[in-house]
C-alpha cells in the first residue's frame, strides 16, 4: 500500500508545484484587480450598467444557442437509434 501512497503523493506534489508555478508566473488575481482598477472603475456608472446588461444578453442568447444545438443533437441520436433498432428487428 505504501507504493500507491507514494505515487499519490508524487501526483499531488506535481500538481501543487504546477499550481505554484502558475501563481508566480501569471498572477491572475492581480491581473484582474489591475484591469478593474485601471479600466472599469473610472467608467461612469451608466456605462457599467449598460455593459453589464449587454453581457447578460450575450450570455443568455449563448445559453439558448447551446441548448438548441443540444436538442438537435439529441433528436438526431434518437432517430439514428430508432433506425438501428427497427433495422435489427425487421432484418432478423
Amino acid at each position: 500500500m505504501a507504493f500507491f501512497e507514494r505515487i499519490w503523493q508524487w501526483i499531488l506534489d506535481l500538481f501543487g508545484s504546477f499550481d505554484q508555478f502558475l501563481k508566480e508566473t501569471i498572477n491572475y488575481d492581480q491581473l484582474v484587480l489591475d484591469f478593474y482598477q485601471n479600466v472599469v472603475a473610472p467608467l461612469p456608472e451608466w456605462m457599467k450598467i449598460l455593459g453589464t446588461l449587454a453581457l447578460v444578453v450575450v450570455l443568455v442568447f449563448g445559453i439558448f444557442s447551446i441548448a438548441k444545438k443540444l436538442l438537435k443533437l439529441a433528436i438526431f441520436i434518437a432517430v439514428v437509434l430508432l433506425i438501428i433498432v427497427l433495422a435489427r428487428t425487421l432484418l432478423t
